[in-house]
Order: structure tokens, then sequence, then C-alpha cells
């Protein structure tokens, strides 16, 4: 059975943003890893959440299937949004030391 392109379009969409949103999860994660215990509890609810996350997109959006393009987008997506925001704080990190250098 073929999926139609609207459809496909529609679950490309929801793939980038799952890929994003999982990816922003991630960065909000990030500073509570300060100790062994607490890498460890971050890591695991980072992991449980992509796999449920990847249950429920599956099973709603792809229709009980999940799409090798749809993890490719889900994969370009959050690689792309975690090398934004890297370059982005390195620029904040940049301004705000030439803010204090003016000073």
């Amino acid at each position: 059975m073929e999926l139609p392109v609207g459809l496909q379009l529609r679950e490309l969409a929801l793939a980038l943003a799952l890929g994003a949103g999982l990816a922003l999860l991630y960065v909000l994660l990030r500073p509570l890893r300060r100790s062994r215990l607490l890498t460890s509890a971050t890591d695991f609810l980072y992991v449980l959440a992509v796999l449920l996350s990847l249950l429920a997109f599956a099973l709603y959006a792809g229709r009980g299937r999940l799409r090798l393009f749809a993890l490719a987008a889900m994969a370009v997506s959050g690689g792309l949004w975690l090398r934004l925001g890297a370059f982005f704080r390195k620029t904040v990190i940049k301004w705000q030391k030439a803010a204090k250098n003016v000073k």
C-alpha cells in the first residue's frame, strides 16, 4: 500500500519537528548532568523519551510504520538544532566577553 504524497509531507514535517524537539530536550537536560548519578538519570530519561516518542510517532503519524525517511529527517533536524544551538551559545559567550572588555 502506497502512502500519498500529502501524507508523506505531513509525516516528514512531523519527523522534523520531533527531531528538533528531542534535540531541545537533550539541551535542556544538559545542565543537570553534574554528577555520575544525575548523568545516568538524565540519560535514562532522555532514552526513555526517545523510545516513547518513536513509538508514538510510528503508531500515530506513521500509521503503524516507522519509515526510513522519517528517521533520517529526525536525525537531520536534531543535528541541525544541536549545531545551531552550539553556534549561538559560542556567539553569546563571545559577545559577553566583548562586553566585559569594553567597560
